[in-house]
């Protein structure tokens, strides 16, 4: 097979310090690349001539994946990050054996029938997409087909919606702020957010589970966020005689990972 999960694999939270079950090169690269809140290692699979690490990252109340390919002994280079796998960039299309080797690695899978690994669970992903569908189905009849908040942004592009100016955006707005990085970093995960009608911003909050909270002002969201990624706002059309406006392209409930 292709990819092969490697022995060193293992979970280990850090911040500023570097852990033993970590290479210590890694973990400097990661932690310049993650300029700020926690990161958790699950660890790597090998793929020639290229090994490749999963993380998972946690930003005040958004959760999200990082992907670190390391070239050579020493040389690392972030290939992907955003609040779920499914909205990485692929090379291959949907079928892109890198992407689909990290969420296995993620979900505990292994080859080895006598290895013990680690498995994600809910308070280390962030399904955000299926959060946003708990509000958009019952209103507006329209479902988002991704965890990320690339593919959520693709999918809102495509969508039954106006494009609004985020800082006039009415209430029932969408406010977008995709995931951001650099080959050697920084990393910022992105969100998405629904205006309220006291002209807040309220969103899942993933140290609470998941629960709906109030974020922050309107202005203070984006003042926090425009800085370093490209607010984009839609607001939906009314949901029209009941019918279904999902995304057609991609039709499955987004998974947890």
């Amino acid at each position: 097979m292709l990819y092969k999960l490697l022995i060193f694999s293992a979970t280990c939270w850090f911040g500023s310090l570097v852990h033993a079950d970590i290479p210590a090169a890694l973990a400097t690269f990661v932690q310049h690349a993650v300029p700020y809140g926690e990161i958790r290692y699950w660890g790597a699979f090998a793929g020639a001539p290229s090994v490749y690490h999963v993380f998972t990252l946690q930003q005040a109340e958004r959760k999200g994946v990082l992907l670190v390919r390391q070239s050579d002994q020493n040389q690392f280079v972030v290939v992907g990050a955003d609040t779920s796998f499914d909205s990485f960039p692929r090379e291959a299309g949907d079928s892109d054996p890198v992407v689909r080797a990290a969420a296995r690695l993620l979900n505990g899978e292994s080859d080895d029938p006598f290895a013990a690994r680690a498995r994600a669970t809910a308070n280390d992903v962030c399904p955000l997409g299926a959060s946003l569908n708990d509000l958009l189905l019952p209103i507006a009849g329209f479902a988002l087909s991704s965890n990320g908040t690339l593919g959520i942004l693709r999918d809102l592009q495509h969508a039954d919606a106006y494009p609004v100016e985020p800082e006039q955006a009415s209430p029932g707005s969408i406010l977008v702020c995709p995931s951001h990085f650099s080959v050697q970093g920084p990393v910022t995960i992105g969100f998405a957010v629904v205006v309220g009608p006291d002209r807040c911003v309220y969103g899942p909050d993933y140290r609470q589970g998941g629960a709906w909270h109030r974020l922050a002002t309107l202005r203070e969201w984006l003042q926090a966020n425009q800085s370093v990624s490209d607010v984009r706002g839609f607001l939906l059309r009314a949901n029209a005689n009941d019918r279904d406006r999902s995304v057609r392209r991609k039709p499955s409930p987004p998974q947890h990972l």
